[in-house]
């Protein structure tokens, strides 16, 4: 009786080694998990036009930068691989400008390209009065004043409202319908 419950003993031994049951010394060939957070994060890159002398914001953007990055990464729908536009608010425009609003917008990029020279067709018509305030228009965002859009940024800018536009406080963006397309960049992967 006693060999036979060596015998047993060594036998649930031997299958316990066998079975890997030894708590904290299991392995696996699987890769450890490493939540990713903010994988889908857009880093806001603030091109040399939007800064002073010491390369700060200029004063009165940080506040419509700021709700540009956080409706970027909460709100945007650019698709994996793509370059998309948001738009997120009016503007003023400080100082002698020849017009006194702006759109504050962005190209996302969500491509694996960075890109340069980007040039853009814009065509923004007022939904009430169907009137077209761009009509084909280009906008372009030279390298010299808004540098590279590298993968998983976004480089912000700005589109000019004529004054004829008569901007309230009642309107927003969402009053704008905004169609675009990049015709010219210098896009290297």
């Amino acid at each position: 009786m006693k060999k036979r419950f060596i015998n047993i003993l060594l036998l649930i031994m031997i299958i316990t080694i066998l079975s890997g049951c030894g708590g904290a010394e299991q392995t696996s060939d699987k890769e450890p998990e490493i939540p990713k957070t903010n994988q889908n994060d857009i880093e806001l890159s603030i091109p040399p036009v939007l800064q002073n002398s010491e390369g700060e914001v200029l004063e009165g953007d940080e506040k419509a930068l700021k709700a540009l990055k956080k409706f970027i990464n909460e709100t945007d729908t650019t698709k994996q691989g793509e370059v998309g536009l948001s738009v997120v608010d009016f503007i003023e425009i400080a100082g002698d400008a020849p017009t006194k609003y702006a759109f504050m917008a962005a190209l996302v990029n969500r491509s694996d390209q960075e890109g340069s020279d980007i040039e853009m067709k814009f065509t923004i018509t007022n939904k009430a009065t169907k009137v077209k305030i761009y009509d084909g228009d280009t906008i372009t965002l030279p390298e010299e004043q808004f540098g590279f859009l590298k993968p998983n940024h976004a480089i912000p800018f700005k589109i000019t409202i004529p004054d004829t536009e008569n901007i309230t406080s009642k309107m927003t963006v969402q009053d704008y319908d905004f169609k675009w397309e990049i015709t010219n960049s210098k896009m290297k992967e």
